[in-house]
């Protein structure tokens, strides 16, 4: 199977020197976007900021000397940028704590939340093609793989705010403008898409949040990232969520057939021959803390991101607890 998909995805390295190579180059562009996008990434990886803070403190300085512009959500990103001293961004910090990975992330503060923000009902809206999607010309530039796959047409993006290694956004023929809704093709790719690149890449996961359970474009994707060592979900023998592994296509489509019958948001990771399954509360039917903002597919396996270093520093095992059971389903 390995010789029917693209170089890029046939080993670690490969996906390493492309993402990479992708990153340096957009250097060479001139946009907010694309600026942002970079810094987010070097910001997650040490080594990678090492490298790129050069670079990316020169073209800061470039892009403030000249007139703010871009798309809306890029300006307002870059205006809150400048009201930083550049030297004194921090790398992501980790800590483990009863059973809970937490990440400083700080530049995820300034994330747009869009529909992430928004109410929600049953299990998917239409396309909206005046909203945000992944077919938005400026957003071209923050692609770094495009091809086939299988039987179908992937775009492969940088995740604008990185929270996992070697995060990407897989949009799986994103022309035809598929709302944020798991079919049982899409599904069917997207068990294929992982059994065949972990062949290469071990750790290589694809994770899906449904409509409702903070899902933040209404344009499918998935998020791809690579993970050597397993969630804290996988860890936890009472781990409080609604989960289920399935290790058959079937079965997995069965059960979230029925999900999508009784409007119940979910999250969905695929690893090799294995699909994980969390059921949680709508992300409407209650109100999250203020040092989180929301839990998506990361945070219902047991990670937490934060932007504030105090939260980061103080929060303990109780509060973790506490907020992850604000998604049990009652």
């Amino acid at each position: 199977m390995q010789d029917l998909i693209d170089p890029i995805f046939q080993s670690k390295q490969n996906l390493e020197t492309a993402f990479i190579d992708g990153l340096e180059s957009m250097l060479e562009n001139d946009e907010l976007g694309v600026f942002i996008l970079v810094l987010a990434n070097a910001l997650f990886d040490d080594k990678l900021w090492k490298i790129l803070k050069p670079a990316l403190a020169k073209k800061f300085e470039q892009l403030k000397s000249c007139p703010i512009t871009g798309a809306t959500d890029d300006v307002d990103v870059f205006n809150q940028l400048t009201k930083l001293n550049f030297d004194e961004l921090e790398v992501t910090q980790w800590r483990e704590i009863g059973g809970f990975e937490l990440q400083y992330n700080p530049l995820r503060a300034l994330r747009p939340q869009r529909m992430s923000a928004t109410k929600t009902k049953g299990m998917s809206i239409a396309f909206d093609e005046n909203g945000f999607h992944f077919n938005k010309l400026f957003l071209q530039k923050e692609s770094f793989w495009e091809g086939q796959f299988f039987s179908k047409k992937v775009s492969l993006l940088f995740n604008k705010f990185p929270f996992a290694p070697l995060h990407g956004l897989v949009v799986v023929e994103r022309e035809q403008q598929h709302p944020q809704l798991l079919t049982f093709e899409l599904h069917q790719f997207a068990w294929m898409m992982a059994n065949s690149v972990s062949i290469g890449i071990p750790g290589f996961s694809l994770a899906y949040n449904s409509y409702g359970a903070y899902a933040s474009v209404n344009h499918f994707h998935l998020q791809c990232f690579v993970r050597e060592k397993p969630l804290p979900l996988e860890n936890d023998k009472k781990y409080p969520l609604v989960h289920y592994w399935f290790e058959a296509l079937s079965d997995a489509w069965e059960f979230i057939e029925a999900l999508h019958r009784d409007e119940q948001p979910y999250h969905l990771i695929y690893q090799n021959n294995k699909i994980l399954c969390v059921v949680r509360q709508r992300q409407d039917d209650y109100i999250h803390a203020d040092w989180t903002a929301g839990y998506a597919w990361y945070e219902a396996c047991g990670g937490v991101s934060t932007a504030n270093i105090d939260n980061f520093k103080n929060l303990d095992e109780t509060e973790l607890k506490e907020e992850l059971n604000k998604l049990i389903i009652k």
